[in-house]
């Protein structure tokens, strides 16, 4: 079939793109920031000539994560590459926290450890940004149609299925995809049965056997300090009351502030992938449901709860339960972050965002 209207680029396609790329305007302010030290002209050029997608990710890309981790972190941390083969193909579905990082960094680690990487599964929004389509499309990123009518709609995350499963099953790729439409902005990360569902419709086997074609893998990223924390209060808020419409450039805004943004440590988790056993409903269990609840244990079991995270927990339930788990520098960051926010009620939302990972650790003992 042709996946042309979601794929990302051939690598006979990536030169031009990189050409669109380095001729922007804020492509300066970009290799700037990679390479604060070099001939700017000179690293503008290098991009220009990139040929194929791995040397973009390899070179220019690698070089931008790390400077995002070494400005913008304490520290990345992480477990679970060693349950991967290194030409092994799975399914990354992972929580989901900020709207590019979380993936990107995945990238990282897989290139720095097992010389690849994976496809990505972004929402459609992001292409709509023309001074970063070219560059996603360069790095592997995958479309996810939202929107038109339910029969539309439904069509497109079939078409979406089966590249899925081209790619994982026949391409032997691996790709990453969120456990759920966007972000968890109240920081509840629950994987959606229909993404579950998703996942099967494009293949001729039966659901069981789709998705344990697919190679599941749980994953999960934590930050000590979200800098999108605000805004998704902000969102929460107009959310509960009415339907919330995002501004023109809102997107951009929050790809910029999470990569700019202090975050303080991160840790990112990879899991086990899913054995067939796991896979397998009880008696009357709805498959998908159950999936999901298997993909949430082993998500939440795998989260680094940071100093943050206690903090607010303690903070919401009025208590000292966890004391010892953060210090004084901690209640004055959360205190600082309220303190920007315009009523009690977006500021209980952005406690309960870093209290509800722990909630969730606790409900799942």
């Amino acid at each position: 079939m042709n996946f042309d209207d979601i794929r990302p680029y051939n690598d006979s396609e990536i030169q031009a793109a990189m050409q669109r790329v380095a001729a922007l305007d804020l492509a300066p302010q970009i290799v700037r920031f990679v390479y604060p030290e070099a001939d700017i002209a000179v690293q503008l050029k290098r991009l220009a000539d990139v040929k194929t997608s791995l040397e973009l990710q390899s070179t220019f890309m690698n070089d931008a994560i790390k400077r995002i981790i070494e400005l913008t972190t304490d520290g990345l941390t992480h477990t679970g590459l060693g349950y991967l083969r290194r030409r092994g193909n799975y399914l990354f579905l992972s929580n989901h926290r900020d709207i590019t990082l979380d993936a990107f960094l995945l990238q990282h680690l897989l290139l720095e450890e097992k010389g690849k990487t994976s496809y990505i599964v972004f929402g459609d929004n992001l292409l709509a940004m023309p001074a970063a389509a070219d560059l996603f499309r360069c790095n592997k990123l995958i479309s996810m149609h939202r929107g038109g009518t339910p029969r539309a709609f439904y069509e497109s995350l079939a078409h979406l299925s089966r590249y899925l499963h081209l790619l994982i099953e026949e391409q032997r790729q691996s790709v990453w995809i969120a456990q759920k439409n966007g972000r968890a902005k109240d920081g509840l990360d629950r994987t959606a049965p229909a993404i579950l569902k998703m996942l099967a419709m494009g293949s001729d086997c039966k659901p069981l056997e789709a998705l344990e074609a697919l190679n599941i893998v749980p994953m999960s990223i934590s930050y000590e300090w979200d800098p999108c924390d605000t805004m998704k209060a902000n969102e929460l808020a107009v959310s509960e009351t009415g339907e919330y419409k995002k501004a023109p450039g809102e997107d951009l805004a929050s790809v910029v502030t999470g990569i700019q943004g202090h975050k303080g440590r991160v840790h990112l988790s990879i899991g086990k992938p899913l054995s067939p056993e796991e896979l397998v409903p009880a008696d009357g269990e709805d498959l998908f449901e159950h999936v999901a609840r298997v993909v949430d244990s082993r998500i939440i079991h795998s989260y680094k709860l940071m100093p943050s995270n206690y903090a607010a927990y303690d903070m919401l339930n009025h208590r000292s339960r966890f004391r010892s788990r953060y210090g004084a520098a901690t209640m004055l960051e959360l205190e600082h972050r309220m303190a920007t926010l315009a009523d009690e009620k977006r500021r209980k939302l952005l406690l309960e965002m870093y209290a509800n990972p722990v909630v969730s650790a606790l409900e799942t003992r």
